[in-house]
Parts: structure tokens; sequence; C-alpha cells
């Protein structure tokens, strides 16, 4: 009798369980690509762009920050040598002067002293050429004797040893020499000038103040070029070559956008930034440029092995263990797509799979829609 009643309980677990086998959900096909759709005038309020997959624009640039310097051919710091007392100014801060245009009069004592030295020794040496002109004509006569003769040669000799030495120092002290002792008066005056034509960027000299050597008296630059000095970090360096064409854009004028090209790219890296230090030359004839504006440099992508397509950093979100992006199907539809990244740096990612060049994507605020993928 308990064998009859186990069968018959088996028997209907078995009709059970083919019950539910048959009522059972049959797996869902794939239903396709996962789109999201949103509102258009929130995106845009969001600040939420796209861009087409190869084009010109900034999937193809880095953009590399950097600061307006001056030319450092164009560039002069003006001092002197030796302590003095500033005893007339000539020109102010924005003057405009050529090369050799007076700066400034410094009344240096020591300049005094070598001057002095300068004006006996121009005296010393022509009665030095003198006497050994006359010791030479009385040899002739035989009116003296050879070593006479001889010695006053060498006092000539040494006569002008003095007088080089004694113009060498005012040379070093920035003063002309004078031709004889009559030409130039014992003044101790030093005349600061231009060493090229430019504009004068700073003064420090005081009328009446005293400049040491480690002073700066003036700094003159020519503004009509600058550089732009940018920060080229080691990821990015295989995109950057001189010679390349760049758009600058000053964060000063926010209108203001100037072109320039890469002159140089620095061979040594800063330890301190870990980022080497490219050189762009731009052209300031307008004026509107000043030193020390922060400035954001558009460099073209240049690698001549790429074969990936070049999409900006941002545009690339990932979601769970995938990296995906934001294809627009139509405004406000977006289709999220897996794509395989080759490498990436801080501005700008290579894709070798999921894009098709030409096809848009979200370019700035892609992470607002992941942010939406991820709720959903």
């Amino acid at each position: 009798m308990r064998n009859v009643v186990f069968l018959f309980l088996a028997t209907i677990l078995v009709a059970c369980n083919s019950s539910e086998a048959k009522t059972s959900p049959a797996p869902q096909k794939d239903a396709g690509p996962r789109m999201l759709k949103l509102d258009v005038g929130l995106l845009g309020r969001l600040g939420v762009t796209t861009e087409s997959v190869g084009a010109d624009g900034d999937a193809e640039r880095i953009e590399l920050p950097g600061t307006l310097e001056y030319v450092v051919d164009q560039y002069a710091e003006v001092g002197t040598f030796v302590e003095g007392r500033v005893t007339r100014v000539n020109v102010n801060v924005g003057d405009v002067v050529k090369k050799g245009q007076t700066l400034a009069t410094v009344l240096v004592p020591a300049i005094v002293s070598a001057q002095a030295d300068a004006l006996s020794a121009i005296s010393a040496h022509r009665m030095a050429v003198d006497h050994a002109k006359r010791e030479a004509f009385l040899l002739e006569k035989q009116l003296t004797t050879a070593r006479e003769e001889e010695v006053a040669r060498g006092e000539v000799a040494r006569a002008a040893a003095d007088l080089a030495a004694a113009r060498s120092k005012l040379t070093l002290y920035g003063t002309p020499s004078p031709v004889d002792a009559d030409g130039i008066k014992a003044n101790g005056s030093l005349v600061l000038t231009a060493p090229l034509a430019g504009v004068v960027v700073r003064r420090d000299a005081v009328l009446g103040a005293f400049i040491s050597p480690n002073e700066t008296a003036f700094v003159v630059a020519n503004t009509d070029t600058l550089w732009a000095v940018l920060d080229v970090y080691e990821s990015d360096l295989a995109f950057v070559r001189e010679g390349a064409s760049v758009e600058v854009k000053v964060d000063a004028l926010p209108n203001t956008t100037v072109t320039g090209r890469v002159a140089m790219i620095e061979p040594e890296v800063s330890k301190a930034t870990r980022a080497l230090r490219a050189r762009i030359i731009v052209d300031n004839h307008a004026g509107a440029l000043r030193q020390g504006f922060f400035v954001r440099a558009l460099v073209p992508i240049w690698e001549p092995s790429r074969s990936g397509l070049m999409v900006p950093a941002a545009a690339v979100q990932p979601l769970g263990e995938r990296d995906v992006v934001f294809v627009e199907k139509a405004p406000g539809q977006y289709e999220v797509r897996d794509v395989a990244v080759r490498r990436r740096t801080p501005h700008v990612a290579e894709l070798t799979d999921g894009l098709a060049r030409g096809e848009r994507i979200v370019t700035h605020g892609a992470f607002v829609l992941r942010g939406e993928a991820t709720r959903q």
C-alpha cells in the first residue's frame, strides 16, 4: 500500500513540473542597441555637445595649458657693474625706446677713480713716448748710450700696458675711455642705455636712490612677438611636433584667438612637473597680449603610425567593466556603444573598435549621459 501511495505522489510531481515548463516564458531575443532618450533643452543647459568622429575639431586636437612670456632674444635687463646713485631718469614704464637711447644717468664714485687713473695713464704714456723719441735722436748723434735708449723704450711699453689696463677698467664699468688728457672730465657719470629697441616694461631706478650691481634698473623688451610656453606631459609628447600650426586662446581675452607655430620643444623634462616646455611663437603687433597671461593652446594631433580613431578622453566613459561612448542617433536620442580603447591620455583616447569615422558622439558632458545610463 505504501509503495502505491509513493508512486502516486511521484506521478503528480512530474505532472506539475511539466505544466510549469510549458507555462514559463521563452528567453527574449536581443532587443537591439541600448538607447537613451533625454530632453534636448535640458541637454543644452547642461552643456552636452556632440562632434563627428574624425572631424577636424577637438577630437583631433589636444588642449595644453601655458603662459605668455617674452622672447629671450628680445628681452634685456639693464643695470650697473658698480654701486652708484641715480642722478637722472629719462624714461618711464610703457615708453617705447630705440636701441642706444639713454635710460638714466648714474653717478659712480669708482668711475671717478678709474677715469683719473686713465687720465694719468694717458699722460704717462705720452711722456714716455716723447722721452723715447729724444733718446733715439740722441743715440743717433752719439750723445747718449744704447742702454739709456733701451730703458726709454721699456718705459713706453710699461706705460702702454698701464693705459690699456685703465681703459679696460672703464670698459668694464660701461663708460667710454678718454681719447687724451683733455678729452673727458672725471665726473664719474655712467649712462645707462637701451641694448635693444622695444618697450620699457619695468623700471626700478628711482631718482636719488643707490643702485647696486645685483639690482636691475630697467627691463626693456620687444613685445611685437611673444612666446606661449606650454606644458607638454610625457603622455602627450607623441602627438606634438615642431612646426605645427596652433590656435592659442587667451583666458583674459575670451573673444581672442591667435595662431602661432611650435618653434621648439625643450629637450629636458622638469623633475617637478614631469612635463616638457613647448614654445609657440605668437604675433603681438596689435599689443593686446601681455606677458604672464594664461593661455590654452589647441595643438593638432600628429602621429604618422596612428590607425585608430581619436576622440576626446572625456567622450569615453566607464560603465561597469566596459568603456562606452554615446552615439547621437537623433536630437536627444543616443545609443550606448561599447568601444575598444587602445590607449588614452588626459586629453584624447584612441579607439580601435566600436565606432566608424563620421558618426556623431557626445564629446562634452558625456558624464551626464553616463549617470542616466547607470540610473536606468
